[in-house]
């Protein structure tokens, strides 16, 4: 019996269970490649809406440095965000630095079984040899972490 489970929106088929557990690692490994590139991965409404709960957001809040929390604050206060400005109100000299703050971000999700792709996105525009980074908070860490007061409430 063929084992069947949804990936990105997509079906996908293995034969046996060993299958299935290797290839799905694969996905999660080629999707972690393509977010580390820069690329927007589609939002995935099987998994994601159900990640972020109160006990979830609090968690994490509660796991995170402060600059991942100064992090989530600026990404919280605008729809979207250049990652130059994100530098800016962080005071990072680098994007370096800032790829810093979010591996630590990424160490912390990973605890929680999370993708970053589960906490928010990037948007990437060329224009010529330049790029353009645009993060967004996924909607449902906002929904649930609005219910807790946060950030407004939240020291």
């Amino acid at each position: 019996m063929a084992i069947e489970f949804k990936h990105r929106g997509r079906m996908w088929r293995a034969d046996t269970a060993e299958e299935a557990i290797e290839l799905r690692k694969k996905l999660e490994s080629a999707d972690q490649a393509a977010f580390e590139a820069g690329e927007e991965l589609p939002y995935d409404y099987d998994n994601s809406p159900t990640a972020w709960t109160h006990d979830s957001v609090t968690d994490l809040l509660k796991g995170a440095g402060t600059l991942q929390k100064r992090f989530l604050r600026v990404l919280a206060k605008e729809s979207e965000i250049a990652s130059a400005e994100i530098r800016e109100k962080l005071a990072l000299g680098s994007e370096v630095a800032l790829a810093g703050v979010l591996s630590g971000l990424s160490k912390q999700l990973k605890k929680m079984g999370l993708k970053p792709w589960d906490l928010y996105t990037v948007r990437v525009q060329w224009t010529g040899k330049s790029k353009l980074r645009m993060f967004s908070i996924v909607r449902g860490f906002e929904q649930a972490a609005a219910e807790l007061g946060w950030p407004d409430e939240w020291p």
